[in-house]
């Protein structure tokens, strides 16, 4: 995974760097410089693919010293890096800086012109954690995983000729790309791939149904043409993906390089929004959040901003030194008005699908990750059903508008649920809050256990990924619940006085009533289970694990291991009542 870029008197920044993550969406106004720093990117993998054939031959000089092992920069597909690298056009050394998790660098560089008139050779090296330079391909290889990189898409031509397999393949990340889908696809259906690809993109297809490549061959077979067909949802006639519109012909060209893609850790696009309409916009999203990569992405679609995270959002600013991971609204006053209410903008999506889900925004994600996991996959494709994040359990009563609304103009033919946590809440506090909400037509769940992640403390699962014996496991579990005994009991507590104040009953009587209650159901695991704060559980869980040689576990990672049977059945009952929302 790509942790971070420099640049250096490159292009338009004096000097900027940018931090990554897993999901990394820049933004920013026109001419900030995000495509400049998707450039580098891109170059950096094209560096890296001639590494990893030829061996380091040259020599140059970056921040004053010698470098004896390097590679000429391949800049002939980059004609704006030719013409302009340097910043304000001044002559002094121009660089970026690649930085990977593990601490390896490759580092591009364009020397101090002495002469402008006469043009220096750029060249790159690649250095080790341990700041050893790299001289052969099998060393490059060993250490540096390769990018993924999605070209800049156009609208396909009209006309296809069967062309040789290695030229298609050389060409798959270049701006020809889009003129060769055709062969791509038969390549993939000679591989014997298609069916692999089909079940990868049918639930992104919306409905489309794409037919294998028929190739013709006439006059002598030194002429030749393919053919793709389609059949749009809801008719018999199949066309050839010409006639679709652009919107369509992209969108299969991305799928279909996400599905090439989908197993590097790291993937770079830059504005793939572009001929797609608002509702491919955010599938687009949503498909490469359910890919298990990084993803670097430059876009101007506040469609594509409002479906990704907040976190994932990087503001990118020629005139600052560092972009801004997460922009908070005072730091950047436009940028909320520019995207408008991602609520807002969700209540959008939700009249345009058959069914709509609200739930707490933090579980989105493991809920997603879980409903991949039993085959409930309609969540996550989001193309009939719409996810609409809430920010707490205090925020429910949002969405009665919506079902009122919903009722009156689309007489109930979208379906409506909503997924709270219960945290501390009596009994009687959730059966009002319930009440409320399946009368106004929404169907709700609010957790039997404390939360979402409460589910989740599966000794077995956290065993296989650990290598801890699971009996030591729930020992720690259990260990660490009654480290926090009495935080539970004070949180039991204050929601319970919350709850009987308004009865006018001391403090002291309500606590005498619940104490006995708690200290008696304490004694069931399962209630332990249910009440204990699952994070602070796992924090300390990790601590054991750590402390004794084994490594530690999130959510997460306990969410994509978990089987179908080891998901606790009130868990698997809701993910597939979510998934018949769509029905």
């Amino acid at each position: 995974m790509l942790k971070q870029i420099t640049l250096h008197h490159f292009k338009a920044f004096q000097r900027i760097t940018v931090n990554f993550k897993e999901s990394n969406y820049l933004v920013g106004p026109n001419g900030a410089g995000k495509s400049t720093i998707l450039s580098a990117l891109r170059l950096a993998e094209s560096c890296l693919r001639m590494a990893k054939r030829s061996s380091a031959r040259i020599t140059g000089k970056h921040n004053g010293l010698w470098i004896n092992v390097a590679h000429q920069v391949p800049s002939k597909d980059f004609e704006s890096l030719n013409e302009s690298v340097r910043h304000e056009f001044h002559n002094e050394e121009s660089c970026f800086e690649l930085t990977w998790a593990a601490g390896h660098r490759l580092c591009a560089v364009w020397p101090e012109a002495d002469d402008p008139n006469e043009p220096t050779v750029p060249f790159f090296y690649l250095q080790q954690s341990n700041g050893v330079i790299l001289r052969t391909p099998t060393e490059v290889r060993r250490l540096y995983p390769a990018i993924g990189i999605v070209p800049t898409l156009s609208p396909l031509e009209h006309e296809e000729q069967i062309l040789n397999d290695d030229y298609v393949r050389s060409n798959y990340s270049s701006r020809l790309s889009s003129r060769h889908l055709r062969n791509q696809l038969r390549i993939l259906d000679e591989e014997g791939r298609w069916e692999e690809f089909i079940d990868f993109a049918g639930p992104w297809f919306g409905g489309i149904q794409l037919r294998r490549p028929v190739c013709h061959r006439f006059g002598g077979g030194n002429e030749s043409s393919i053919d793709v067909f389609y059949v749009e949802p809801g008719s018999r006639n199949e066309r050839e993906i010409v006639w679709a519109g652009d919107g369509v012909q992209i969108w299969v060209q991305l799928v279909l390089h996400l599905f090439r893609a989908r197993s590097l850790p790291t993937l770079i696009l830059d504005e793939p929004e572009v001929f797609l309409h608002a509702d491919l916009q955010r599938r687009l999203v949503r498909l490469l959040n359910a890919l298990d990569t990084q993803v670097v992405l430059a876009t101007h679609s506040s469609e594509v901003l409002a479906e990704a995270s907040r976190a994932s959002i990087i503001w990118v600013d020629k005139s600052r030194r560092r972009a801004i991971r997460s922009p908070k609204d005072e730091e950047l006053p436009g940028l909320d008005a520019a995207l408008g209410s991602a609520f807002n903008l969700g209540l959008a999506r939700a009249l345009r699908a058959r069914g709509v889900l609200f739930v707490e925004g933090k579980d989105l994600k493991i809920l997603k990750i879980l409903a991949g996991r039993v085959g409930a996959t309609r969540m996550i494709e989001e193309v009939s059903l719409a996810v609409i994040p809430i920010n707490g359990y205090s925020n429910w009563n949002h969405v009665e508008p919506f079902a009122w609304f919903a009722k009156a103009f689309f007489q109930d033919s979208v379906q409506s649920m909503i997924i709270l946590d219960r945290d501390y809440r009596t009994d009687d506090q959730v059966a009002d809050v319930e009440a409320r909400l399946r009368s106004a037509g929404i169907k709700p769940h609010v957790w039997q256990r404390k939360e979402l992640e409460s589910y989740l403390l599966i000794p077995s699962v956290i065993s296989r990924l650990t290598q801890c014996p699971e009996d030591r496991i729930k020992a720690a579990i259990d260990e660490a619940m009654e480290s926090i005994k009495y935080d539970v009991h004070a949180s039991f507590l204050y929601d319970a006085q919350k709850a009987e104040r308004s009865s006018d009953r001391h403090v002291v009587s309500i606590a005498r009533k619940y104490m006995p209650i708690f200290d008696r159901n304490w004694l069931d695991r399962p209630f332990r289970l249910a009440s204990c704060p699952p994070k602070e559980v796992l924090r300390k869980l990790n601590t054991y694990l750590q402390g004794n040689h084994f490594k530690a576990v999130s959510f997460e990672a306990i969410a994509k291991s978990v089987q179908v049977d080891e998901i606790p059945s009130e868990m698997r009952r809701v993910l597939f009542e979510i998934d018949a929302l769509a029905d």
